[in-house]
């Protein structure tokens, strides 16, 4: 499969960041590093931008599971403390 290359525009769209926040992970180190075309012109390649977000995808399962089994322990262990009347 053919590499394609998305402008920043599209990525912003893609990812629901602003490109502040899309500048300040580059920066960072947390997002894919964009190709240079041109002195003025950068773009991204697609798959290195859908595989970022299926990254973040499978990072909030683990997060919402984890949250969850946090969660269930906490209820186990409140039900241990009930008195009987």
């Amino acid at each position: 499969m053919a590499e394609r290359f998305i402008s920043v525009r599209e990525v912003v769209e893609r990812i629901c960041l602003s490109k502040t926040e899309l500048y300040q992970r580059l920066k960072a180190g947390t997002f894919p590093k964009p190709v240079a075309l041109g002195p003025k012109k950068v773009v991204f390649l697609e798959s290195e931008i859908d595989a970022w977000m299926q990254a973040r995808i499978e990072e909030g399962d683990r997060s919402v599971a984890f949250r969850r089994s946090r969660a269930l322990k906490a209820v186990e262990s409140r039900r241990d403390r009930r008195v009987a009347p």
